[in-house]
């Protein structure tokens, strides 16, 4: 497969530099955007030198379905194009990645844009996989890498990808390897432990790694593997224990560990998907066809529905049962339906950060209502902004900004508090507590230039509206940014100048291909 060079760049950067990596984006609210962060504009940024002691990022700690907060990052501009530009110069030696049918989740041409989508796949590929891999096959072992991208060791890349021999004969910076090495660094204060969860930058790493791993272990094993999940299919119990020998050989290598507590082998036949999913699965309301034949689930088949989800989520505290069960019939709700479900969820979302993405719907399916619903999202906001949890705070504080619901002064000053990046951010984009933010940055210490790192998207956006001078003295990405329009938070489909020639080079550029086309009639 290949990817043209363009396409991973304006990816990188316009698509895939925020964390949205999930199929519906459901990790940062939808007011964050990088589309305006055009290839032009970011070569006028690469121009610019990195600084010397390296730069620090913005910290958003999102829940897991296990309710334990996974910090994911957004890195400062600057040192985040220059790495997007070492990769995307150097594609043709990474481009194997591509190539790696082990890997489930590697670079593709998406239709929105984007290079890394980090779903699985529908409940058909699952099967269709399992099938496959498992014909003929006695013993199934599951394992996975302990805290996989923060164990990262910088210099690993280059041992990926030119060789281990050869990197350490080679330790020039000017080589293209270890600019990358470099590059990824300075993301990070410029230590060698640990890259950044979120930016597509750092899938593109870590592939180039583990698919070195997967070479090696490809000729002796069937199995397949989804970002640092291996599952492997064998004939013999002892020959499941070589895998996970081989492969714990392997990723010593790059200073890899396997996580222990994560490692299973089950003897075959059993069943293709979680126990949990088979249950919840057995257990989808019947719910009843309208006039037009659709199906939708009713109020009362709904609730018992969820019920037994929360019942069973305690037996099953890994796996995502809540937010599988609220998927399953969120969109075939009636309208009786849509709000006592969401008046349910307002509930759970109190304990569940995770399913705060999945009401959207229906807080719009029920906007005459939501006023009434302003205290929830206020108690749920403070709570969040107590355990420390950005993506509560942040969804808690869109849906009050979207349904333009009162902010109570309690949850200004918890979510100031808490010191949350986002969380501020969002105060700000409501637009009526301008002095309190303000008042807020007067606290991030101006000569420590990794606590400005730590907020630099809420002093950009306080900056790029004139309500700041630069907070960098001698560092002029803010003010490029802001001379090319360029805006992190959503202006409602508004396009800046550089995004607008963008998108016009572009056009020409397709009708000249298409121009070029010779037409052939039959």
């Amino acid at each position: 497969m290949t990817i043209d060079k363009s396409f991973i760049e304006e990816s990188l950067l316009r698509y895939n530099y925020f964390p949205f990596q999930k199929r519906l984006k459901e990790e940062l609210p939808p007011v964050f955007t990088s589309r305006q962060l055009v290839p032009g504009v970011a070569a006028k940024l690469i121009e610019l030198e990195h600084r010397r002691e390296g730069y620090d990022q913005v910290e958003y700690l999102m829940t897991r379905h296990t309710n334990v907060a996974r910090p994911i990052s957004i890195p400062h501009p600057l040192p985040y194009c220059h790495l997007v530009k070492s990769i995307v110069d150097n594609w043709e030696q990474i481009s194997y990645i591509c190539e790696n049918d082990l890997s489930k989740i590697r670079p593709d041409e998406h239709a929105d844009g984007r290079l890394i989508l980090m779903d699985y796949g529908d409940e058909y590929s699952k099967t269709d996989i399992a099938l496959r891999f498992g014909f003929g096959k006695k013993f199934r072992v599951h394992t996975d890498i302990t805290n996989c991208f923060p164990s990262i060791y910088t210099h690993a890349i280059p041992w990926a990808l030119v060789g281990f021999q050869y990197s350490k004969k080679h330790r020039k910076s000017s080589h293209w390897f270890n600019r990358i090495d470099f590059c990824q660094r300075m993301i990070k204060r410029g230590e060698t432990q640990g890259i950044a969860i979120g930016p597509a930058t750092s899938n593109i790493i870590s592939e180039s790694i583990l698919s070195k791993v997967d070479e090696i272990l490809s000729k002796d094993f069937s199995y397949f593997r989804y970002i640092d999940d291996y599952t492997c299919y064998c004939e013999t119990y002892e020959e499941g224990q070589l895998f996970l020998r081989r492969l714990r050989e392997e990723l010593k290598k790059y200073k890899l560990v396997l996580n222990i507590k994560k490692t299973k082998t089950v003897e075959l036949p059993t069943s293709i998907e979680s126990d949990w999913i088979v249950d919840i699965s057995t257990r989808m309301p019947n719910g009843y066809l309208n006039d037009k034949g659709v199906k939708f689930y009713s109020s009362n088949e709904s609730i018992r529905f969820i019920d037994y989800a929360v019942r069973i989520n305690e037996k099953y505290p890994d796996g995502s049962v809540l937010k599988f069960a609220v998927k399953s019939i969120i969109s075939r709700l009636d309208d009786a339906a849509k709000r006592q479900i969401l008046e349910y969820l307002l509930n759970l979302v109190r304990h569940f950060p995770i399913l705060m993405p999945l009401i959207d719907k229906l807080l719009a399916a029920n906007i005459e209502y939501n006023f009434t619903y302003t205290k929830y999202l206020n108690i749920i906001c403070i709570e969040n902004a107590l355990e420390g949890r950005s993506d509560g705070i942040a969804w808690a504080l869109y849906y009050l900004n979207l349904y333009q619901l009162p902010i109570s002064y309690e949850v200004v000053e918890k979510v100031l508090e808490s010191r949350d990046c986002i969380g501020v951010v969002m105060l700000y984009i409501s637009g009526v507590f301008d002095d309190e933010v303000l008042s807020f940055v007067d606290t991030v210490d101006q000569s420590d230039v990794y606590e400005l790192d730590q907020y630099w998207l809420l002093l950009y956006q306080l900056f790029f509206d004139d309500k700041i001078v630069n907070p960098y003295d001698e560092d002029s990405t803010f003010s490029i940014l802001k001379d090319e329009d360029v805006s992190f938070v959503d202006r409602e489909g508004y396009s800046s100048p550089s995004e607008n020639l963008y998108s016009a080079e572009k056009i020409k550029k397709i009708f000249g291909e298409i121009k070029d086309i010779e037409l052939v009639i039959p």
